[in-house]
């Protein structure tokens, strides 16, 4: 389960920027965004600046960490690979993938040299994983080959799942988990996102959401079952709450950047975590408006974070309508579907952002158990993010 634990004490993670300088504290519940491009340079498919943004969830920004853009931990990612970069926050870590090319490197999603950088609640970069470059038919194999690697989550300092698409035979796409040591692949579909809800891994492809295997699986042969069908979908970000926690997943949303009826921004439910129907969809204009028909202008998602609490859920989403500047948005769902969103951040011009998360904590011991037991009567808030 993501937690977000919020109290009179301060709850601080903390990141540093991979140069001399260091980055200031980023506090547990603000949005991270990652960001491409360096503001000068239109985007393209050429490899590209990577940064993670800090912003309250109001849209007050904090701070900007930037990743080399070259040498021995440089982080870069194509411009215009809109289906890639998205990061994640899970059991406090921060997950980002990229490559291990330098700024400016031509057609960077194709190459074999992806990389994802794994940071600790201290701010050490704990884990920085460069891929298998001998392709698809290399030993060992790449994954990801000739595609783009897309979303990685972390579940241990050193232990992640990464997800994305490959080019040519044989397939290496899909979610592969990595063990520190090597990697395996689970499943060779071609995924998007990748999330963990309830101790259980979901991944995004076109057609909707998918649980792969039971819980946490790390050896091959798990079972994709798909649990949210969007007919002719593009679904990237995804969210999955237990409202009531009774061990079920009830309300799930989905971002989806086409532009038709049914697609954008979806709410679904469900009454056993399995069969989920959707209750609206709704598409978005440059002007926040949000609509289920579709009309000129309007557009859908692909980012997409949240939190829910006293039966109000509040989303943070990125705009597909833009190739570059384009919105962080901020939806509330109180129950009825919303009719406007409103524009916490903007990217900037060449620029682009991709994912957004929420800064969350290591799932406690049992010896903090007690301890968030006693802080309980001091008046703690636990906020439940991502079930």
């Amino acid at each position: 389960m993501k937690n977000i634990v919020k109290s009179i004490l301060t709850a601080t993670i903390f990141l540093t920027v991979f140069t001399s300088a260091q980055g200031a504290n980023i506090s547990v519940g603000n949005l991270i965004v990652e960001r491409v491009g360096n503001g000068t340079t239109a985007l393209s498919s050429s490899a590209t600046d990577v940064a993670v943004l800090e912003y309250t969830t109001s849209g007050t920004a904090v701070q900007t960490i930037t990743f080399p853009n070259s040498g021995a931990s440089q982080l870069t990612d194509a411009g215009s690979a809109s289906s890639a970069g998205y990061l994640n926050s899970y059991n406090g870590f921060v997950a980002v993938t990229g490559h291990n090319s330098s700024a400016g490197t031509l057609s960077v999603a194709g190459l074999n040299t992806k990389v994802t950088s794994v940071l600790d609640n201290t701010g050490v970069e704990v884990n920085r994983v460069t891929y298998p470059t001998g392709g698809a038919t290399g030993t060992p194999v790449s994954p990801f080959s000739g595609n783009n690697l897309r979303s990685a989550i972390a579940t241990s300092s050193s232990t992640f799942y990464a997800s994305g698409n490959s080019s040519g035979t044989p397939s290496t796409a899909g979610i592969w988990y990595n063990n520190g040591t090597s990697f395996t692949q689970l499943t060779s579909a071609n995924t998007r996102n990748i999330e963990i809800y309830n101790n259980q891994l979901f991944y995004s492809a076109a057609a909707g959401v998918f649980r792969l295997g039971n819980g946490l699986p790390t050896t091959a042969g798990a079972t994709p079952t798909q649990v949210i069908n969007v007919s002719s979908g593009s679904v990237y970000g995804f969210l999955m709450f237990d409202t009531n926690s009774d061990s079920l997943l009830d309300i799930a949303y989905t971002a989806d950047d086409g532009a038709s009826a049914g697609k954008g921004l979806s709410k679904w439910t469900s009454v056993d975590g399995n069969s989920w129907t959707q209750s609206w969809s709704l598409l978005i204009n440059a002007s926040n408006a949000l609509q289920a028909t579709a009309a000129t202008g309007f557009s859908g998602f692909r980012g997409l974070s949240g939190t829910y609490e006293n039966g109000v859920a509040t989303l943070f989403a990125i705009s597909s309508t833009e190739t570059n500047n384009n919105r962080l948005l901020q939806i509330l769902d109180n129950g009825t579907a919303p009719t406007t969103a409103t524009t916490l951040a903007t990217s900037g011009g060449n620029y682009a952002f991709r994912g957004v998360d929420i800064v969350t904590v290591p799932e406690p011991s049992s010896a903090t158990l007690l301890g968030l037991g006693f802080l309980a009567l001091l008046g703690v808030r636990r906020l439940n993010r991502k079930a």
